[in-house]
């Protein structure tokens, strides 16, 4: 009796590894893990990156993980997720630091330019022959045009949207505020939320009127929006790195090659950012529209050979 169950008691025991051998089970491919933050910019890139490595380079699954700025980071230095496509860890410096320098995490570097911060005004304001405000170029010029900004719930004063409530910016808006004297001219408002931020811009710049805050790129807003940055509102340029586990330079150096070579402007992101917004799109139909329509962009980050199966893909 003991003879008779051997065989069956082998093959349950063995049934895994046999299966695995055959390479023809799914999870077979090794799962490269993106942090997946809350912005678009960030979701999209994701996307393409994915495309390309699951149609271009092959021998990978992706996956996407939610979180925000600094638990992605941290993701990343614990080894959880695999690449973060957008750091911006200059909003955490120490995090940061602490991640290189240990190395479990590892800077493939930009991904786009210094993305720009700070006040921003419309062009029509300050530009052509209909300019209210003509000479308003930075700043400390605001204090002769406080009368166009007028503060709906304090009108003896103009009103500057400081930025978000919570938000690390807000420090250095109220530090732009303060250096500038701007206290006796001006209010300095805060939105609750990004999009009620966005709100008081885009209701504005509908009806021709006068606009002055804070806001960044890349964003579909000025993609879509001609603004200009006032002088002496400049924050230092946020770094928006691509950052990968170092487990990524044993597990998929092919992969790690592709993501040092990746790299966009300001303007594409604003460019892709405005389309996914006019459209209605997700960050995947977002993706394709860019590999269809960026070819001389990407192609650069990859060989023909990928190029042409990522194209035959799509």
């Amino acid at each position: 009796m003991k003879k008779l169950l051997l065989l069956p008691m082998i093959l349950i025991l063995f049934l895994p590894m046999v299966l695995t051998a055959a390479g023809q089970q799914d999870g077979d491919e090794p799962t490269i893990v993106f942090g997946d933050v809350s912005w678009d910019s960030v979701q999209v890139h994701n996307r393409i990156a994915a495309f390309i490595i699951e149609n271009g380079i092959g021998g990978f699954k992706t996956d996407f993980m939610p979180g925000d700025t600094l638990p992605i980071i941290n993701g990343i230095i614990q080894g959880d997720i695999d690449v973060d496509m957008e750091s911006w860890h200059s909003n955490f410096p120490e995090v940061y630091r602490k991640g290189i320098d240990s190395g479990e995490m590892v800077d493939l570097g930009k991904n786009m330019p210094d993305a720009p911060q700070g006040w921003w005004v419309p062009r029509y304001l300050v530009e052509g022959s209909d300019a209210k405000a003509p000479n308003l170029k930075s700043v400390s010029d605001l204090p002769e045009y406080a009368g166009l900004f007028t503060d709906p719930e304090d009108r003896s004063k103009g009103l500057v949207y400081g930025g978000v409530a919570g938000w690390s910016q807000m420090m250095i808006s109220e530090k732009i505020f303060a250096d500038n004297n701007l206290k006796e001219s001006f209010n300095l408002g805060i939105a609750g939320s990004n999009a009620a931020l966005a709100a008081t811009m885009v209701g504005a710049y509908a009806k021709k009127e006068a606009w002055v805050g804070y806001y960044w790129a890349p964003t579909a807003i000025l993609g879509k929006l001609d603004m200009v940055r006032l002088k002496g509102s400049e924050y230092d340029p946020a770094e928006v790195n691509i950052l990968v586990n170092k487990s990524m330079l044993v597990k998929a150096p092919g992969v790690v090659e592709f993501l040092k070579k990746y790299s966009t402007s300001v303007a594409d992101n604003n460019e892709f950012l405005a389309i996914m917004d006019e459209n209605g799109w997700d960050a995947e139909e977002t993706a394709e529209w860019f590999l269809k329509n960026k070819e001389d962009v990407w192609t650069k980050w990859v060989s023909p050979e990928v190029a042409d199966k990522v194209r035959a893909a799509l």
